[in-house]
């Protein structure tokens, strides 16, 4: 197997430095949101210190960039207060560890089941043009090696298993590996999630051919008719919301809103394509979603947080 480095349109910085927290104001109480490096979450940050910024009283929001694990690290050490999206799933043992030790407290489910694995347009499947209608699984591909030929090794198919440094590589290296695609395949490992996206929606555009990993709520599956492989389905993603045990003194009122806080993967395409579409940024994606989605973060608060935010949208 030749796995091949995909490297990034643009350069995602992995920061993590707690000097990037602005100076907490007389009386103010800040909660510092893990930013990691994807749309989803940072909207759902935004949602929350909007909610909490001017429906509560005495809070402060702020934001720490940086990728998964380290966000995760950070809220076990106590750095970081909130992660909108665990993910978890795709890293149990320091999951475990932090809840173990008492460190890191599970508030539940932000979505329900985000879905993860291999996709290809649809338009190579069904329709009066599809070109391998009986490309139903994994274990089809060897078949369809000419169908994604890999640009720079001709004499085989090239599948992008994920980005470098994600958890999820495993997964994918081994649903590789387990269907002997490397007689036939090359591994493709993308630089950045943009990178990824960039040669799905550059091959869609064209109506050309493409396999590979990516994963909902995201603006690229909420744009694109894309259908996932049978065999390459990650088991269902716990997208939960995380918090260090000190904001059950630090926060509870944050906390029980936290608690209430939920949203579908249909949500959070119609508000990732929006914000695609748009150009709009995650502050005025957050502000859409208030507008636009009361009758689903009005459960999350009392009637008079409810009105509060109103008031101040």
């Amino acid at each position: 197997m030749k796995k091949k480095l995909i490297l990034a349109v643009g350069i995602m910085a992995v920061i993590f430095n707690l000097g990037s927290c602005t100076e907490k104001e007389a009386g103010e109480k800040t909660i510092v949101f893990g930013d990691v490096s994807w749309d989803s979450v940072q909207v759902h940050n935004r949602i929350v210190a909007f909610i909490i910024e001017n429906g509560l009283e005495g809070y402060k929001a702020d934001y720490m960039p940086g990728d998964t694990l380290p966000i995760i690290n950070g809220i076990i050490q106590g750095d970081i207060d909130v992660d909108m999206e665990s993910w978890h799933s795709n890293f149990p043992e320091v999951y475990k560890k932090g809840i173990d030790a008492g460190d890191l407290v599970d508030l539940g489910k932000n979505m329900p089941d985000a879905p993860q694995g291999w996709w290809i347009p649809r338009y190579l499947v069904e329709g009066p043009d599809a070109v391998a209608p009986d490309l139903k699984s994994v274990a089809d591909l060897p078949g369809y090696a000419g169908l994604f030929t890999d640009p720079e090794d001709r004499d085989k198919g090239l599948v992008y298993g994920g980005v470098a440094g994600w958890s999820q590589m495993a997964i994918s290296e081994e649903i590789f590996n387990s269907f002997g695609l490397e007689e036939t395949f090359n591994l493709g490992i993308a630089g950045s999630g943009s990178a990824l996206a960039g040669t799905m929606v550059g091959a869609y555009e064209k109506g050309e051919a493409w396999c590979g990993y990516y994963w909902a709520p995201t603006a690229v599956l909420g744009k694109l008719d894309m259908v996932r492989l049978e065999g390459s389905e990650y088991a269902p993603a716990d997208v939960n919301i995380l918090v260090n045990s000190s904001m059950l003194e630090k926060a509870p009122d944050v906390v029980e809103i936290l608690k209430r806080y939920s949203t579908t993967v249909d949500d959070n395409n119609e508000f990732l394509a929006k914000m695609d579409e748009k150009g709009w940024t995650t502050d005025e994606t957050a502000r859409w979603f208030l507008k636009n989605k009361e009758e689903v973060w009005t459960k999350w608060v009392s009637a008079e947080v409810a009105e509060k935010v109103k008031s101040a949208l």
